[in-house]
């Protein structure tokens, strides 16, 4: 089903013979397509972009890649692509402990553990960072880091993965998690 737009106007006039020609409609995706375009255009001015094709020859400039660092609803980095998450968590050279948040939108334990993050991370600022990794979009690395239930929070410092917590928590338990974490990173810094 097809949704369009046109005015109750427009159909008694085309009804009643006023317009020789059928104007051309718009599906509501077609419109919310390029009232976006013209936002983040307006935006984003120099962001390189590409045109999209529509039906009826109409077409739309759309962004070509994604923003290298999109904000996430839990506060922390969005990972986007497998590279990123190489880069932002298994590096070696990272210079203090990441916590990993696997999500997915649909996830209701997931949305509600989204503030717990955000409150630690506020706390913790400056002593870890925070990413966060979609599992629907991501699936080759959650399976990698092996997530099998979502919520999932880890902790990787030097590609190290050094805890492990399933399922929504309180901000108590993620924050003590967080000091046995920043416990356990000093004394692999103090090894030779």
């Amino acid at each position: 089903m097809s949704l369009c737009f046109e005015s109750s106007v427009e159909n008694s006039r085309q009804s009643r013979g006023k317009y020789s020609m059928a104007r051309p409609r718009l599906r509501l995706c077609e419109v919310l397509l390029l009232v976006g375009a013209v936002i983040i255009s307006s935006v984003h001015p120099f962001t390189p972009t590409r045109t999209l094709s529509l039906s009826r020859n109409r077409s739309v400039s759309r962004l070509s890649t994604p923003f290298p660092l999109c904000v996430a609803k839990s506060g922390g980095k969005m990972i986007l692509t497998e590279e990123m998450y190489a880069e932002f968590v298994l590096s070696k050279d990272v210079p203090r402990p990441v916590l990993v948040f696997f999500s997915a939108p649909w996830c209701g334990p997931c949305r509600l553990t989204n503030p717990v993050v955000k409150e630690v991370m506020k706390q913790y600022t400056g002593e870890i960072d925070v990413v966060e990794v979609c599992t629907d979009d991501l699936a080759e690395v959650a399976e990698r880091a092996g997530i099998v239930s979502i919520p999932t929070i880890q902790f990787y410092f030097a590609g190290r993965n050094l805890e492990t917590i399933v399922g929504c928590v309180a901000k108590s338990v993620l924050a003590n998690a967080v000091e046995k974490v920043l416990d356990d990173v000093e004394q692999l810094k103090q090894r030779p």
